[in-house]
């Protein structure tokens, strides 16, 4: 089975004393391409290093909300010219997170809009970080005509996710659907349209049920297949197979 991990942080520290074990093992475990979604203008270069060395690697550069007091209007300007000279399969991680405590609506809607217009002016799609904003969400991305991509580690209600693929999105699906607490999600898993379902890590974070508090990495996705198969009524190589072909078509990898 060939699978690819939509949404891994390969760059990060997490990585660096093991990076060429991890690969080994994602290997061994059927995964042949990995997406590594950039934070902040500091780590695009760490991830266009990496990727540049690796050819199942992948990158895409954005600026995530969780970071949004430190970007500037200027990395705005910065990643539309980074974009001109540095291969990307997508804008983000990028998006909203409304938990306690993190940097007001306004701005992050500010980082938000301006990504979506960066990714409808070089018509790539967009990988969106959305925790207790799904709607806002929808709506924000309702502005653009033509944009695409991925929600990654979905947390919104099953007819969210079908205004999502409406609106020509992918529905990331991660560890968190292998913990029983997680019945929401695990029953929008079920349910949703498996050409519009991709599978991802989230790597080093969000570890799967049979890796609680410790890093996650991308061979750990299989756990997150198997799950699917005791959801779902597909068998497992049939969900390998239609979520790497839709990864594919999406990222255009």
């Amino acid at each position: 089975m060939e699978i690819i991990d939509a949404h891994c942080h390969l760059d990060f520290e997490a990585f660096d004393t093991d990076r060429s074990a991890v690969m080994s093992r994602a290997s061994e475990a059927g995964i042949e391409k990995i997406v590594v979604p950039g934070v902040s203008a500091e780590n695009w270069p760490r991830i266009h290093a990496l990727c540049s060395q690796d050819s199942r690697l992948h990158a895409c550069y954005g600026l995530h909300p969780y970071l949004t007091e430190k970007h500037s209007d200027q990395d705005i300007d910065t990643l539309s010219n980074w974009l001109d000279s540095h291969e990307s399969v997508a804008i983000g991680e990028c998006g909203l997170d409304y938990r306690k405590g993190q940097p007001p609506k306004q701005k992050q809607l500010h980082f938000f809009e301006a990504q979506l217009r960066i990714a409808t002016d070089c018509d790539l799609p967009v990988v969106i970080h959305s925790v207790k904003a799904t709607e806002d969400v929808i709506q924000t991305v309702s502005k653009f005509n033509s944009i695409r991509g991925m929600v990654h580690s979905y947390s919104g209600s099953y007819e969210q996710a079908l205004q999502l693929i409406d609106l020509g999105f992918y529905i990331s699906i991660g560890g968190q659907i292998t913990y029983d607490k997680a019945r929401k999600l695990r029953a929008t898993a079920s349910d949703i349209p498996l050409q519009s379902m991709l599978l991802e890590t989230d790597a080093p974070d969000q570890p799967d049920a049979e890796h609680v508090n410790q890093r996650n990495e991308p061979a750990y996705i299989v756990n997150v297949l198997d799950a699917l198969v005791d959801l779902r009524d597909e068998t497992k190589e049939e969900i390998a197979e239609q979520t790497t072909a839709n990864a594919k078509a999406l990222f255009k990898i």
